[in-house]
């Protein structure tokens, strides 16, 4: 990349988190060839650090791997105005080599502590009229790159406010299955669905303790805002973990502690590390972080 500049370097970070899909682990001779073009012919790390020397124009880039997925990368390179001299192949080398950056450390598994809440019903709170501004909704379900044809769960469903757009997503040959303990927000959730014209929706009353989900079925289990009020997570994940198939991805949303102006009661709000330290001990991988999310932390697991 040898005329990179301040500006076209942080173009390789300026992209929009585009998702969560899992790429295929890439051959060692890709990332090997990567990791030499991007410290030699490439000249990016003239520009580019993967460790916080304090001396590079561009972004460091050490958690590159983890913020974005391989085509978003890609995506980037292509558009780095320096990038054109560079083959299709190399271009496929850099993408391999930076998708395994992702500097950050393992978590400590610890004793769970926090309060854990009653499952809300504030109706007006979820269906806001600005919530959308406040939060990026549909930018955060444009991310989970949902292949037309999936099978999601949408666990605390509540009003429908995601259902709606993750059925949306799926297209006519998906599904999602929306899951709540309260018949009185499936019911809701129905009719949200119902006014945006879209019928690939079922619709399961949860235990507690049982999301009552089909084994190996899911393609992606989508919980936001609620697993904070999970009376018994590790019942109830290890239910979610048997319904993911091989492949499949579990989403965490949860309005950040660490954020004053997350629009929520502190008992329903989780830190970043307290989310990791509770959902990794119970069998699963943090895959992405999805760190355009202005106020919440969006994180993205697979099965262990």
């Amino acid at each position: 990349m040898p005329s990179l500049t301040k500006t076209a370097g942080a173009i390789l970070l300026s992209v929009v988190t585009v998702g969560a899909r899992r790429q295929p682990t890439p051959v060692v001779d890709d990332v090997t060839a990567g990791k030499a073009l991007f410290e030699g012919a490439g000249m990016c790390a003239t520009c580019h650090a993967i460790a916080d020397s304090g001396r590079t124009a561009g972004p460091d880039l050490r958690w590159i791997g983890m913020l974005r997925t391989a085509e978003s990368l890609r995506r980037a390179l292509v558009a780095h105005r320096s990038t054109p001299a560079l083959s299709a192949a190399g271009i496929d080398h850099l993408v391999a080599y930076l998708h395994t950056l992702r500097a950050i450390p393992p978590s400590d598994p610890r004793e769970r502590t926090r309060e854990i809440p009653t499952a809300s019903e504030n109706v007006a709170f979820f269906n806001r009229p600005e919530r959308e501004a406040e939060e990026r909704s549909d930018a955060l379900v444009e991310a989970l790159e949902i292949p037309e044809g999936g099978t999601i769960a949408d666990i605390g469903a509540g009003t429908g406010y995601f259902t709606w757009r993750l059925a949306r997503r799926a297209g006519p040959t998906g599904k999602v299955i929306a899951v709540d303990i309260q018949q009185r927000m499936l019911d809701l959730a129905a009719e949200t669905v119902r006014q945006h014209g879209l019928v690939n929706v079922e619709y399961v009353l949860a235990r507690a303790t049982d999301p009552r989900l089909s084994p190996a079925s899911l393609d992606l289990v989508f919980i936001a805002h609620s697993y904070h009020e999970f009376s018994e997570p590790e019942r109830i994940m290890e239910a979610i973990r048997r319904s993911l198939k091989p492949a499949g991805r579990l989403v965490i949303v949860e309005y950040a502690k660490e954020n004053t102006r997350a629009p929520a009661a502190p008992l329903h709000k989780m830190a970043f590390n307290e989310i990791r330290e509770e959902i990794e001990p119970m069998g699963f991988e943090l895959e992405r972080i999805l760190d355009f999310l202005p106020v919440q932390h969006g994180l993205i697991f697979t099965v262990r």
